[in-house]
């Protein structure tokens, strides 16, 4: 059912005192997005018996997976004296600490302390998360209570391979990540070099979107009739079809992606990707070999972030520049390029920007209610049966 919509007329958003960009714990941010499940790492990158540090929303957490492949988020920190959990050793499913061996399960128990007088370890725990994983990432649930069921969005139905990108670190805020992948117009500008979204490009299309009961809908009309739709996960999730990396030479053509705006704090925030890519047989394989000729690619390519940077001081010149993730180059020189935390009280929004107003009305109603201490809304998982459109 349509909740919201907005009419395609230029229009500055403001938000009266409520922080749209803060995902610290305690704040109305922190707490809004604390009631879905979140993506914190690829499973590609999490082998079982080794444990890591993460950092999301503000706050510090170990990620391990034990011995039979189960992925579990805890505290950072032991509940004896502090030491960081992800410097102990994975045993089967659970985790000991390095410091006095203190050794804990994945319900949180305490299950052994060495030097510890017996039954002492039944009063100690270590606070847990939910921890699940769904088409290649792992997804953790921080707030209070059940989470919400999971997965937190359908894996699209035709058949084809999962492909799992690489994890991009990008230092900005999340939300003005999350609000350029509701800008279609940006990619025949931002994408220009390179040439990676020219069939996007023939004609700027006219945007509208509408909230839905899992996120927004967000719609690209051409002048041709036909209708490129796009949808927005609340609370930081885009599911759109999108070009193949230049890297790929249009091998899979164009897949489906889902991308997951994960805070690290304010002022940083991960792209965790996965995408379906729609071939089997030998079309598949094909793409394999072209997949494997990216990561190489990729190993020998500059750090994304270094040519960011030479970008921003002058030393490259933006059309200049080549890279096999050309594209996610040219988001993150843009989107960071606005800031840590962009300030939104110095735009000027157009009629291009409807769907970027149309989800700050939201945001702003849903953390409003939350700082008032009233019932905000209740959010529903995606259905299946609702998929982006390429639209040309």
């Amino acid at each position: 059912m349509t909740l919201a919509s907005v009419e395609n007329r230029p229009s500055r958003t403001h938000s009266a005192n409520i922080d749209l960009a803060s995902t610290k714990p305690g704040t109305p941010g922190g707490i809004f997005m604390r009631q879905f499940w979140i993506a914190v790492e690829r499973s590609d990158d999490l082998i079982p018996g080794r444990a890591k540090p993460i950092r999301i929303m503000s706050e510090n957490y170990t990620l391990y997976r034990g011995k039979s492949g189960r992925a579990q988020v805890i505290d950072s920190r032991c509940p004896h004296r502090g030491a960081q959990m992800h410097l102990g050793w994975v045993e089967d499913d659970d985790i000991r600490c390095v410091y006095h061996g203190w050794k804990f399960d994945c319900a949180g128990n305490c299950i052994d302390q060495p030097a510890e007088q017996e039954g002492f370890k039944r009063k100690v725990r270590i606070p847990i998360y939910p921890t699940r994983e769904h088409m290649g990432q792992i997804f953790a649930y921080f707030g209070e209570g059940e989470p919400p069921p999971f997965p937190p969005f359908p894996e699209p139905a035709a058949e084809g391979l999962i492909d799992h990108w690489p994890v991009y670190k990008v230092p900005c805020n999340y939300l003005q990540c999350f609000e350029n992948s509701m800008d279609e117009v940006h990619v025949a500008f931002t994408h220009a070099p390179g040439g990676s979204h020219a069939k996007l490009s023939a004609d700027l299309p006219i945007i509208s979107a509408e909230e839905t009961d899992w996120g927004i809908l967000r719609f690209g009309r051409r002048a041709s009739g036909k209708v490129r739709q796009t949808l927005h996960y609340a609370p930081n999730i885009v599911r759109v079809i999108v070009p193949p990396l230049a890297g790929l030479d249009g091998a899979g053509g164009w897949p489906e992606i889902v991308f997951s705006f994960t805070p690290v704090d304010d002022e940083n925030c991960l792209w965790l990707i996965t995408s379906k890519v729609f071939v089997t047989g030998k079309d598949a394989d094909v793409f394999r070999q072209k997949r494997a000729e990216l990561d190489r690619l990729r190993a020998e390519a500059p750090p994304i972030q270094q040519v960011v940077d030479d970008l921003w001081s002058g030393k490259l010149h933006y059309a200049d520049v080549w890279h096999p993730d050309l594209a996610v180059v040219q988001d993150i020189a843009v989107q960071a390029g606005q800031g840590p935390i962009e300030d939104r009280e110095r735009e000027v929004l157009g009629r291009s920007d409807a769907a970027i107003i149309v989800w700050r009305k939201i945001l702003t109603r849903e953390l409003r209610l939350i700082a008032e201490g009233k019932p905000a809304k209740r959010w529903q998982t995606p259905p299946s049966d609702v998929v982006p459109t390429l639209g040309f």
